[in-house]
């Protein structure tokens, strides 16, 4: 993997658990689950340090803990000084990965596309305030990108936390420019939009799925590449990921050190 134009660091991994403190439906496609918990503070174990909770980059990665169906705890790892131990007898622990949205010292945001399957995004249809909810991580985060010009950004529902984190980080000065795909306008968020920002939403086709249609590959090689040295940014479906990253590298020119695609779940 090249080395992009953002500072990384690493951190110890740390379970915590937390507690459900609200539940909300930004749209009807996304809801939002607000952790908070004494296990977010640094903490001591076995006479080490655990450290507080960071989320440095705007699309870190942490490991939510999810039961299986017919379970009511997950199976977790155990907390080592280092890290985390992920030996267990029989099931493995299950840990998807979600990005923070939203990080204050006593809380945090994370979002989840109610698209109707898999055990996380099912466990949080079923979730209430007062339910216990397990992290960990994120272990690695890459702070905001450095020495560019203008951001292009494009993704589908499932990049809106780290888009929306995004436009709130952004610092005054470079422009960007923002390609978001959903099911339709009910799905639209309300975003951090200064000057120099624009935004534009796609919607797909009524009845087509996620990841069946080339809407954001369209849109992107469509757009006004800004000048100068342009920081891109996608993630979603793998398919449309690769192709997006196939455009701006070979028809945008995007120095491989600007050039951060992640191919979030594939068909």
């Amino acid at each position: 993997m090249p080395k992009l134009r953002r500072t990384t660091t690493t951190h110890v991994a740390v379970l915590r658990e937390l507690e459900v403190v609200r539940v909300e439906d930004v749209t009807p496609g996304m809801r939002r689950l607000t952790l908070a918990g004494a296990d977010l503070a640094e903490r001591s174990l076995d006479g080490s340090t655990l450290p507080a909770f960071a989320s440095p980059g705007f699309d870190d990665h942490i490991k939510v803990f999810v039961p299986a169906p017919d379970a009511d705890r997950p199976v977790l790892p155990r907390q080592r000084p280092d890290g985390l131990d992920y030996t267990t007898e029989g099931v493995r622990p299950l840990g998807k990965d979600y990005t923070p949205r939203r990080v204050t010292p006593d809380e945090l945001d994370l979002d989840f596309v109610r698209h109707g399957h898999g055990q996380a995004a099912g466990w949080a249809e079923q979730v209430r305030p007062g339910d216990l909810a397990w992290i960990a991580g994120p272990t690695v985060g890459q702070a905001f990108p450095h020495d560019v010009d203008a951001f292009v950004l494009a993704g589908d529902e499932t990049a809106l936390p780290a888009i929306g984190r995004f436009l709130e980080e952004l610092p005054p000065g470079p422009p960007a420019h923002v390609v978001v795909e959903v099911s339709g306008p009910q799905d639209e968020q309300d975003l951090t939009v200064r000057d120099g920002v624009d935004v534009t939403w796609l919607h797909r086709p009524v009845g087509a799925e996620p990841g069946t249609t080339t809407l954001l590959l369209d849109a992107v090689r469509d757009l006004d590449w800004p000048a100068g040295q342009v920081y891109a940014w996608m993630a979603g479906e793998s398919t449309a990921a690769r192709d997006v990253r196939t455009h701006w590298r070979a028809d945008r020119s995007v120095p491989r050190d600007c050039l951060d695609v992640s191919g979030y779940w594939r068909r």
